[in-house]
C-alpha cells in the first residue's frame, strides 16, 4: 500500500471529533513539508495541502501557492502560485498577503502593479507581518507605489524591528544615520545595526565594522572592525573583503588574534543557534528588500549532529590546522591522534579563508608547513584524510595527484588545483609534496551539478587546496606558534618515510554539534 493511501486513515483516526478534515489535511502536509517523524515529502505535502487548498484551508492554499512558486514538490508556476496565494490572501492569511504584493511588485505570475502590491503589503503589516512592514516602509521611502512618506516608513520600520526582524532594524539604523523621516542620531544608528548584525544580517554586519574603525556612534575599535568586516567578508560580502585588509594593518599580532578569536566564536554560536523550518515567500531586492516569511505552526529543532574532517599537527605540542567549516557551530571538538582520542580547543579560525587553528594536549608528530610559492603545474602532492568514515571506515586514506592549476575557481589565486580524488571528510587534510612539506590545505571540491547546469558536462576530479602562504597569513597573528612550527627534514626520505610521517600527523576531527 503506497504512502499516500496509509497517512489519511492514520490523520483521521487520530483527530478529535470536532477538528475540520481540512485541518487535518493541512497538519499532513505541513508534516511532510518540515519532515516530522522522519517523513520529508514536498510532493506528498504538495497532495495534501492541495486536498485542503481545494475545501477553503487558507493556511493550506497559502502553502500551496508558496510551493507553485519556490518549486518545492511540485512545478515552478507562477500563475499557480499567484492563484493560491490570491485566495489564501482573500481570506486575511498575512502570509499569502505578503506573498502575494510580492507577485505583483514583480510580476510574477500577474501583471506588475506596484500599486497594488502596496495595498497587499499594508493589509499583511496591519496584522504585524514584519516582512511585510518592511517592504512597505521600503516603498514608502522609495516612492514605488505611493506617494514618498519618509516619516510613516520610519514608523513601519520601526515597528518590525521591534519584532526583532534584522533587516527593518538595519534600514532603521541607516535611517537614523542619514537622518531620512527621524532627528540624525548616530548613537541609535550605531544601536540597530548592531542589533541587525547580532542575528547575523551581512549588510549589517559590514555598517557596523564602519563605525567601529571610524568610530562613528560607538567607540573606535579596530578588534570590533575587524572581527565585523571579517564575518561579513565571509558571507560574501565584496566591499568587506576589499576592506578587511585594511583594517587588519592597524592591528598588532595580539590584535589579530583576538579579532579573530571574536569572529570564530560568534559564528559557532550563530550555527549552533535552534534553527526553525521556513516556508520561503517571494524575496525581493532593494527597494522591496529581500524578506522570508515563516509558515504558521511551524516548529522544528535541529538535532545535535556529529560531523568530522581532516586536520594536520604543526608543532609537536599539539597545534592543529582544519578547515573552519569543519568545527563551525561545534559545542565540542575531538581529535584522533596516533596518542588516542583528545579534547580540542578552538584558538581561532578565518572565515572568509576557511582556516581554524586547535590545540589539543600532549605530544604528537607534526608536519613542516612551508610556502607554496614553490608549487609548479604537475608537481606531485598527495594528501592523507579521512573521507566518508560512515561508509570507507575511520583508518587514513592516502590520495595522490597532481596540481594541475595554480588558481582556483574563476582564477581565485588563494588555491591550488587539484587532481587527487577528495570526498567529504578530505576536507582541512594536508596538502603534502614530494619533499614530505605541506604546501597547502585541502578544502573543497568543485560542485558537479552546479557546473553541469552552468557548463553541460560534470568535472572530473577537480578539487581546490588552499596554499600555505594564506595559512602563513593567518597563522602571523598568533605569537605562541613562534618557534613552534615544524621544520623540514635536513635529510632525503623516501617515499614511504614521507607518507608514513604524513599519517603520523594526520588527525580526524569530530565535531560534535
Amino acid at each position: 500500500m503506497g504512502m499516500a493511501a496509509i497517512i489519511p486513515a492514520l490523520c483521521l483516526c487520530a483527530a478529535p471529533p470536532a477538528e475540520p478534515v481540512s485541518e487535518v489535511q493541512y497538519r499532513a502536509g505541513m508534516g511532510f513539508f518540515v519532515g516530522s517523524q522522519g517523513l520529508k515529502s514536498p510532493a506528498e505535502a504538495v497532495t495534501w495541502f492541495s486536498r485542503a487548498a481545494e475545501s477553503g484551508h487558507a493556511r493550506a492554499q497559502g502553502m500551496l501557492g508558496l510551493c507553485y512558486y519556490s518549486g518545492q514538490g511540485v512545478n515552478v508556476d507562477f500563475t499557480q502560485a499567484a492563484h493560491w496565494l490570491h485566495r489564501a490572501a482573500d481570506q486575511g492569511d498575512a502570509i499569502a498577503q505578503h506573498g502575494l504584493a510580492v507577485l505583483h511588485a514583480r510580476g510574477q505570475g500577474v501583471k506588475r502593479d506596484p500599486a497594488l502590491a502596496v495595498e497587499w503589503y499594508l493589509k499583511a503589516a496591519r496584522q504585524d507581518h514584519a516582512a511585510a512592514q518592511t517592504n512597505l516602509a521600503a516603498a514608502l521611502e522609495s516612492g514605488t507605489g505611493v506617494v514618498p512618506n519618509p516619516a510613516e516608513a520610519i514608523y513601519w520600520y520601526r515597528r518590525a524591528a521591534k519584532q526583532g526582524f534584522a533587516p527593518a532594524q538595519c534600514h532603521l539604523g541607516t535611517a537614523y544615520f542619514e537622518g531620512r523621516g527621524v532627528d540624525k542620531d548616530l548613537t541609535e544608528g550605531a544601536r540597530w545595526h548592531h542589533a541587525a548584525a547580532d542575528q547575523g544580517w551581512v549588510p549589517a554586519q559590514f555598517l557596523v565594522a564602519t563605525h567601529h574603525f571610524f568610530g562613528e556612534g560607538v567607540p573606535q575599535d579596530f578588534v570590533q572592525a575587524h572581527k565585523w568586516m571579517n564575518l561579513a567578508a565571509g558571507a560574501g560580502h565584496a566591499a568587506a573583503g576589499e576592506h578587511l585588509q585594511t583594517i587588519e594593518d592597524k592591528l598588532t599580532p595580539q590584535q589579530h588574534g583576538e579579532a579573530q578569536r571574536l569572529a570564530a566564536l560568534f559564528a559557532a554560536r550563530q550555527s549552533a543557534r535552534t534553527s526553525g523550518t521556513a516556508a520561503t515567500a517571494p524575496a525581493l531586492s532593494t527597494p522591496e528588500l529581500k524578506a522570508a516569511t515563516t509558515a504558521p505552526d511551524v516548529l522544528a529543532s535541529a538535532a545535535l549532529e556529529l560531523s568530522g574532517g581532516s586536520g594536520f599537527l604543526i608543532t609537536t605540542d599539539g597545534h592543529v590546522l582544519t578547515c573552519q567549516h569543519v568545527v563551525a557551530g561545534a559545542r565540542r571538538i575531538e581529535v584522533a591522534t596516533a596518542a588516542g582520542l583528545l579534547e580540542a580547543k578552538l584558538l581561532a579560525s578565518d572565515i572568509p579563508n576557511d582556516i581554524a587553528l586547535l590545540k589539543v594536549e600532549g605530544t604528537h608528530k607534526a608536519l613542516p608547513l612551508v610556502s607554496s610559492a614553490g608549487g609548479r603545474l604537475g608537481h606531485a602532492v598527495f594528501t592523507i584524510g579521512f573521507p566518508n568514515t560512515t561508509l570507507q571506515g575511520v583508518e587514513p586514506k592516502y590520495s595522490a595527484g597532481t596540481i594541475n592549476g595554480l588558481a582556483g575557481a574563476q582564477d581565485e589565486p588563494r588555491h591550488f588545483q587539484l587532481d587527487a580524488a577528495v570526498q567529504p571528510g578530505n576536507s582541512g587534510g594536508a596538502l603534502v609534496d614530494e619533499g614530505g612539506r605541506v604546501i597547502g590545505m585541502v578544502q573543497c571540491a568543485l560542485n558537479p551539478m552546479k557546473s553541469f547546469q552552468r557548463s553541460g558536462s560534470l568535472p572530473q576530479q577537480v578539487n581546490y587546496a588552499l596554499k600555505s602562504d594564506v595559512i602563513f597569513h593567518f597563522l602571523r597573528g598568533h605569537a605562541a606558534l613562534a618557534g613552534k612550527l615544524a621544520v623540514p627534514s635536513e635529510s632525503e626520505l623516501t617515499k614511504q618515510e614521507i607518507i608514513a610521517a604524513a599519517q603520523a600527523a594526520a588527525v580526524r576531527i569530530r565535531a560534535h554539534r
